[in-house]
């Protein structure tokens, strides 16, 4: 089973293409070419995972989160070892006691005591309340670990959401910059027929009139590049002003093959932190059960002391008739009889709460499966989007240059041609949301399984 796990996670970060790789003369494989006119320090998704991962606040806040909890488990570990104490004390008699006898008061005790002891205590039984507290911190401890790790995620899955939309925003930009460059194009041959006579100035008009709303479009598409710039800087704790832009290859565009459902299932199952968290705050609540029951129950103790006693009138005690030693060593018996039932009413709180708990981890699992399947549906549609557009890129770029050889031999008009170009923007807009829809079900379903932080680090192997 954990072979076939671990191989279900493998598949997720497998290398090859479950798509084939377009050749170098598809316009599809230019769209998301990484723009070069950027200027700064460039990182990788990787290294912008890691930068996260190393200074963003949930990450610092989880670790601190999980560190108290570690030392909450030292302490209630504590408890299996005896506890041994010093004690000393220095009493100076300002008016001594007096004692009647007869007729008169007489002074008694001595002007200085001093007093020193070590003592030891140690509970022998009690219960089961000891060893289930121990057993209740080892289970938060474990659930802090996992509540880092789900941070880890989250922190991930949004790194990975900001360095694709920089991507997509890029490759926004390159479709409107041709889509505008197309109609720039249109316009001068155009102005070209108009002076020939061939066309009215009419549709001079109408396509300036269409260069100048694509303008707009290419703008927006370049302020959404340096907004997700911002928004990653943002998330590494850069300076807005910080020169630090996202680089990418072919790879990381690449959608690897999905698994079966049920191994992804299996996978969720061993690896979602939430799901282990939810199974452990089971297990908490069985514990707390038990620590609650165990009040019912006597404490059995053992005591031991060993002393120095000291009175003189005169600074320190110098004789030995000045000063003993004395110990001590004993069992005690604690056995609770009546509290107002405060312990059974302790014990059904926690058996409520136990309840609770499981049906929350029910309720966890079932949302993960959705989660997984969900991830898992978009994953497979954008696959085959990716499949059925890219086709259609290449198809409406030979459809435009047939309208354009047609157009300038007058056989076609000027709505055709601009209908051809309309068609080539849309087929790369398809095929560019096709892609993205794709990277980012993938990133969704490596969260919805909980292997995402960990196929990154293995990125660099």
């Amino acid at each position: 089973m954990n072979k076939m796990i671990l191989g279900c996670a493998a598949c997720l970060l497998a290398a090859a293409p479950v798509l084939a790789a377009p050749s170098a003369k598809d316009p599809a494989s230019d769209l998301f070419k990484e723009r070069v006119e950027v200027d700064g320090e460039k990182i990788s998704i990787k290294q912008a995972i890691d930068l996260a991962l190393q200074d963003s606040y949930q990450i610092i806040d989880a670790a601190k989160t999980r560190e108290i909890y570690q030392a909450k488990l030292q302490e209630a570990r504590a408890s299996f070892y005896p506890t041994v104490s010093l004690s000393g004390t220095y009493g100076r008699a300002l008016k001594k006691a007096r004692m009647p006898l007869g007729d008169t008061l007489l002074e008694v005790g001595k002007n200085n005591t001093f007093s020193a002891a070590a003592g030891l205590d140690y509970i022998l039984w009690s219960g089961g309340q000891v060893r289930n507290n121990a057993k209740l911190a080892g289970v938060q401890a474990e659930e802090s670990l996992y509540q880092y790790k789900h941070t880890q995620s989250l922190v991930t899955q949004q790194v990975v959401k900001f360095c694709y939309d920089i991507i997509y925003a890029s490759a926004l930009i390159r479709v409107q910059e041709e889509y505008l460059d197309i109609a720039k194009q249109h316009l001068a041959e155009t102005r070209a027929r108009y002076r020939e006579g061939l066309s009215s100035n009419l549709d001079v008009l109408n396509q300036k009139v269409q260069v100048e709303n694509i303008e707009p479009q290419v703008m927006q598409a370049k302020k959404n590049f340096e907004l997700g710039n911002l928004y990653l800087r943002q998330i590494l704790n850069r300076d807005p002003e910080d020169g630090i832009y996202l680089t990418w290859t072919e790879k990381d565009l690449r959608v690897p093959p999905t698994p079966p459902l049920d191994e992804l299932y299996a996978l969720a199952m061993k690896y979602r932190p939430e799901l282990v968290m939810s199974k452990l705050a089971v297990e908490a609540a069985h514990y707390s059960i038990q620590l609650a029951k165990s009040g019912h129950m006597p404490v059995l103790a053992l005591t031991a002391d060993y002393s120095y006693n000291a009175y003189t009138d005169h600074g320190f005690p110098q004789h030995r008739n000045q000063y003993y030693w004395a110990s001590n060593a004993g069992l005690s018996l604690n056995i609770p009889l009546f509290e107002g039932f405060k312990i059974s009413s302790r014990v059904t709180q926690q058996e409520l709460a136990y309840e609770q708990a499981v049906a929350a981890y029910k309720n966890r699992l079932k949302n993960v499966r959705i989660q997984v399947k969900d991830a898992y549906l978009n994953l497979e549609e954008a696959k085959s989007r990716i499949e059925a557009t890219r086709g259609v890129v290449q198809q409406a770029r030979e459809n435009l240059n047939a309208q354009m050889l047609r157009y300038r031999n007058g056989l076609s008009s000027r709505l055709e041609l601009n209908d051809a170009t309309a068609n080539v923007n849309d087929s790369d807009l398809q095929y560019v949301q096709a892609v993205y829809d794709a990277v980012i079900a993938l990133s969704d379903l490596r969260y919805a399984v909980g292997v995402e932080v960990s196929l990154y680090e293995k990125k660099d192997n």
